[in-house]
This record gives structure tokens, sequence and C-alpha cells, in this order.
């Protein structure tokens, strides 16, 4: 499938005119890890080095690059690129991705995991976008192989998705075959990317911008042509763009060629569409998965804007929230997105929840720390029965209301033993019925009564509950519009745990372990306490899961 992009006269003018141009190339062979299996032949692509400089290319290479001379080998890179018109890059060793992005491993990379790729990987979408600025003459091709590399959950060894914007042509396969293609098929004059892709060897695979438009060497000049190829030619590149910019370059160089009524009628439609239709057709020529723009949505949600679900479906909340989001950020709110802005919610949206990890630790120390005053000050910890009660009704998930709860059971059953028939009598109904009405009934008969504090904390708690009826319900009522399978739960309950909240075994069934943990989850970061899974309460979840 062919991909293009909105570009200039003089982008146009690269496929006419053969011009030696400055050129730049970034290749990196990562073979000798220090904490994953060895990547073999992974430094054979810097075979490619001499050749790229025969051909006219200014190359920035290196061998078992660490984190630090990555980065100083990209940035040598992109100081080059802004006078290139053609740009290639070569990575070869291990990659790593999450549900949304791809990272190339420098060999000092520790254990992967969805922090520290941000530091130590090389971001395959950065990659990516530097080479969205030469549309049509930027080739990227990764090497690799499956080889042992010890991952943390949420993180997948391999290339994933790629996010590849329009006019970048993206090469995967086996080193030592990118290698060979790249020397002997694709750094050849005049061979375009798809005679090149078709002569290279089965592990090699072409995807994005894959066009014999594009190519690494420009041809051999030929003679000037007198038959109207130069205008077929100009007309059948137009046409593959199908930008406004293109057709206007069109009618300049040939304002009475032979497709000169066609360029006018394209002309005008494509000049009548509205700014929403330029805003959404970029957002369309994405590609966007329903996992990226599930991802979207869990980002937005995560900056405070109400997408109104977590579902890979951009509907009107969606498109409010994207445009709220723009508003505020200074872009033109359109409510649709274009990659470079994808990429900035990304990153945002990794930095709160870095911020909301830490904020969390805080504040959960000092809940607890809360909570153990208060189980001494209140004198459950003593075991006075007063005490207990005051503990659970301002802890009733705390750290010691299992303790808590026994002790009171063990005064109530002693209790039992010294009241008289009638009392343990209206007491055992008032318990089993365990409604308002029961214990107001025990209550009035039994004022100061052996149970009247376990009444009284029973009635509030039952209280309690039904103003939150509301609440709960549709709380109740949104987990299960999630429709999370058992796999999922199970993650729920691993990640609960994870963060210190206590879901009994991991087994996908929401018990009361279960929903307790929610509860103190809940709890500890300010949302409603319910005990079920708001979107609000998984999305903050799996902005902690790192």
């Amino acid at each position: 499938m062919l991909r293009f992009v909105t570009i200039s006269l003089m982008y146009v003018f690269v496929f006419l005119t053969p011009v030696w141009a400055s050129d730049v190339a970034l290749v990196i062979g990562n073979r000798n890890y220090q904490k994953a299996s060895w990547m073999y032949d992974a430094e054979r692509v810097l075979n490619t080095t001499g050749k790229l400089r025969n051909s006219g290319y200014s190359v920035v290479s290196g061998r078992d690059l660490s984190t630090i001379q990555t980065r100083d080998a990209l940035n040598r890179f992109v100081n080059r690129l802004g006078n290139a018109d053609r740009a290639v890059i070569i990575l070869s060793g291990h990659f790593v991705h999450s549900a949304s992005e791809t990272w190339f491993l420098p060999v000092d990379a520790s254990q992967p995991n969805q922090i520290s790729t941000n530091y130590e990987g090389l971001s395959l979408q950065t990659i990516l976008d530097l080479a969205a600025a030469k549309p049509g003459g930027a080739a990227v091709f990764l090497g690799t192989f499956p080889r042992a590399i010890q991952t943390a959950p949420g993180i997948e060894p391999g290339i994933g998705a790629l996010n590849i914007p329009q006019g970048v042509f993206v090469v995967t396969g086996k080193p030592d075959d990118i290698a060979f293609t790249v020397q002997r098929n694709f750094l050849v004059a005049g061979v375009g990317f798809v005679d090149a892709l078709a002569a290279a060897p089965e592990s090699v695979k072409g995807q994005g911008f894959v066009s014999n438009i594009g190519a690494l060497l420009p041809a051999e000049a030929p003679s000037a042509p007198d038959d109207g190829s130069a205008d077929d030619g100009y007309w059948q590149a137009v046409r593959d763009l199908n930008t406004e910019a293109a057709v206007r370059s069109y009618l300049q160089a040939f304002p009475r060629g032979a497709h000169a009524s066609q360029a006018q009628i394209r002309l005008d439609a494509l000049a009548a569409r509205s700014p929403e239709d330029e805003a959404k057709a970029k957002e369309a020529a994405l590609g966007l998965s329903r996992n990226e723009r599930r991802k979207v949505q869990e980002n937005l949600s995560l900056l405070g804007y109400d997408t109104r679900g977590v579902d890979g479906i951009f509907g009107r909340g969606t498109r409010t929230a994207i445009a709220s989001w723009q508003s505020d950020r200074g872009f033109v709110a359109t409510g649709y997105l274009k990659r470079q802005q994808i990429n900035r919610l990304t990153r945002q949206a990794s930095l709160r929840a870095e911020e909301l990890a830490a904020e969390a630790q805080r504040k959960q120390r000092e809940l607890e720390a809360a909570d153990r005053a208060f189980w001494h000050a209140s004198g459950a910890e003593a075991g006075t029965e007063r005490g207990l009660h005051r503990y659970l009704n301002r802890y009733p998930d705390g750290l010691f209301a299992d303790v808590a709860q026994i002790r009171l059971n063990a005064i109530e059953e002693g209790k039992r033993q010294n009241v008289g028939d009638q009392e343990r009598t209206i007491w055992d109904y008032a318990e089993t019925q365990d409604s308002i009405d029961g214990y107001n009934v025990y209550l009035a008969r039994f004022p100061q009564g052996a149970f009247a504090d376990e009444a009284k904390a029973r009635l509030k708690k039952l209280e309690d509950k039904a103003a939150k009826r509301a609440a709960t319900e549709a709380a109740k009522q949104e987990e299960i519009s999630l429709n999370l399978n058992r796999f999922g739960r199970i993650l729920v309950e691993q990640q609960l745990a994870a963060l210190g909240f206590d879901s009994g075994a991991p087994d996908g069934k929401f018990d009361k372990d279960s929903r307790r943990a929610i509860r103190r989850f809940q709890r500890a970061r300010g949302f409603p306490v319910t005990g079920f899974l708001t979107r609000q309460t998984v999305v903050r979840l799996i902005a902690e899961s790192g």
C-alpha cells in the first residue's frame, strides 16, 4: 500500500532532477549485550558504511553502543539531518515493545520495563518522526531475530506494531540479510524501493512508503525526453502525493501540460476541503489500531480529560476531550490528532504517571501512619469495645480491620453468655435480619443493652451504605460495562497486590478480599470508595503499572 505526505515543490523535483545531494545515514550494530543474549551478526550492518560513504552519505555509525553513546550518535545524526535530502537509518540488535511503542536497546540496558525503556532505549517512534522530515527520501532498516531477553510485565521482546509516518519506508529482517540487501539491492543508482525489496532475501519485509518513487540513490542523468514523458512522470508523482502543494507545483512546471485540466479540477477539490476535513484525513492516514486508540483515551483520562470510555472508539466524548487537550496545549482544537500530538500526549501522560506514582506512595505512607496512630489513640490497640468500634468506623478497611473485627466477635460472644434469654433472642433476631429496622428494635428495647454499641455501629454502617447506594450501583454497572475477562481480573488483582493492596489469591474472582483491596486503593487515591472498578480506577491502575 502506498503512503504519501504533503511536500513542497522542491520535493517533487527530487524525482525529476538527477541531483546528488547531501545525504545522511545512522548505522548502529549492537551484538555484545551485557544483560541479554548476544545478537549474533548484528554488527554486520556496519559493513554498509563504506558503500554509504562512497555513495555520498555522511555516516554516523557505532558498534556495541551504550545508552550515552547511543544518544550522542543520535544527536550527531540529527545535527546533519537538516541539510540532507535523503536519510537512511540502520539499527541492528535487540528490540522490545509495549502495546503502543517499540525501543531499540543499547548494550548496557537493564531488564526492560515500561519506565527504564524510556530512559535507556531509543524510541522507534522518535526515529520514525525524524525520518518523516525527509518524506519519500527516508528509509529505516531494522535488523533482529528472536534471542533470549528478560523483560518486565507489559514489555515484550521484538518489534511491535509501528506507526509509520507518511513518506517513510521501513524494512525489517535478519541482521545479515539487512546488511546484504542494503549494499546489493538498495544502494544501486535509480533502483526504487519496490524493485530493491523484490530482489531482497526472504526475511526482508517492507512497510510504509513502499514505492519506486523513493530510492536511496538517484538515477543516472537521462537525455532530455521530447515525448512528454517528463510531463507524464511529474503528473504520476503528483497523483501519488495528492496534495495541494504538489498539484500547484505541476501547474507551475507545466502550465499547458497534458494534465493541466485534470490538475485544476483536483486543485479545486483539494482547496474545497474544510480544516476539519484536513485534520480528519491526516488522522485517518495514521491508521491507528484499536489498542492505539485505547492508549490515547487512557492518556487523556490520566491527564484529566474525560473521554467517556476507554474502548478504542473515538466518539463524541473522546473528540471533545482531544479538542480540550489541544486547546490547553496551544494547538488548533480540531478534535483530530496528528502524530506529533500523539507523541506529545504520550510523553505528558508518562510524566504524569510518574508524578502520580510518587504522590501515591507519599500519600499511602501518610495514610498508614494515620491509621496506626488512630489504632493506638482510639483505644482499639488496648482492646476496648468502644475503641474497636471507633477504629472500624474510621478505617473499615484499615491495616488492623481484621484484628479489630476478631476482637469484637470475641467480646460479643462473651456478652452472649452473660445476658438474659430475652435480650439474647432479640439481638440474635437483629443480627439475622441485619437491617436498620432490626437494630432499631433492639435499641428501643435495650437502649443500654450489652450489644448497644455494636447495634449503633452496624446501624451507622447500614445507613452509610444506603446513602452511597446510588453511587455504588453506578460503579457496579460501570464495572460490568468494562467487560473484563478472567485474565483481565487477574491482572487487576496482581497490580493491586504489587501496589501493596492485598487482594488474596489472584484467581480472577472478585471476592470480599478483592473488593476490600479495590476500596483501599480508591480511598488512598482519593476516588469515590465503592469497591467496584470504574474507568477512573482502571486508568490509574494502568498508569501505576510501570
